[in-house]
């Protein structure tokens, strides 16, 4: 497949280059300079672009889908919102209709209609991205001809083993046997590039933990 990855040079966007590479797609890394790119992104094609309509789709065109592992800095939270609504136009002026995002383990439920964002022991430290993931979010739902996935990460998520396996699942926060919710960048990697080979989770929020 030929696989566009916007913000390829974030942590979970590399992962997300490195395993689309090993499982033998075409590559395209989006960024926004070509100056001292990560180790990862050897192997793929890379494409300067701003996040804005025009530049996008250029680069999208032809494209099977595009992954967005966009994340602002906390003090950029409100980039998020505007990023979905530039990321649903670009995908529609190339033609596509596959797009999955990165989003926030906020967006999780851990009760019936209560997202994890919402419960009194989230840390305030998180709170204002996880708002601002919530908030892209209904602006992805609101884009019906669009066939997206948000894909949120477990509560927990850093550097670990690859082990290549996981439990995924839609819209409820997953917990391990201890109660945690925790996954290595590189299987959570797996888990977003396995969604846009065998879509289970269209026009839905789906995640991926141990």
């Amino acid at each position: 497949m030929k696989i566009s990855i916007v913000a390829a040079t974030g942590k979970i966007g590399r992962n997300i280059v490195q395993q689309a590479l090993l499982k033998g797609h075409d590559v395209t890394a989006i960024v926004r300079s070509d100056k001292d790119l990560p180790a990862e992104l050897k192997g793929a094609k890379v494409a300067v672009a701003a996040l804005e309509k025009a530049s996008l789709a250029q680069v999208l065109r032809g494209q099977d889908a595009v992954i967005s592992a966009y994340g602002p800095t906390p003090e950029a939270t409100a980039a998020l919102s505007d990023t979905a609504r530039t990321l649903i136009a670009a995908v529609r002026e190339a033609g596509l209709r596959r797009l999955v995002v990165v989003g926030g383990a906020g967006s999780l439920e851990v009760a019936p209609g209560v997202q994890l964002v919402d419960i009194p022991e989230f840390p305030a430290a998180y709170k204002t991205v996880a708002l601002a993931h919530r908030q892209a979010l209904a602006i992805y739902r609101a884009a019906s001809d669009i066939d997206w996935t948000f894909f949120s990460p477990a509560a927990e998520i850093g550097p670990g083993e690859t082990r290549g396996h996981y439990r995924t699942g839609e819209k409820n926060l997953l917990v391990d046997g201890e109660g945690k919710s925790r996954i290595s960048y590189g299987d959570y990697a797996l888990a977003v590039v396995a969604e846009v080979e065998q879509p289970r989770y269209v026009q839905a929020v789906a995640t991926a933990s141990y």
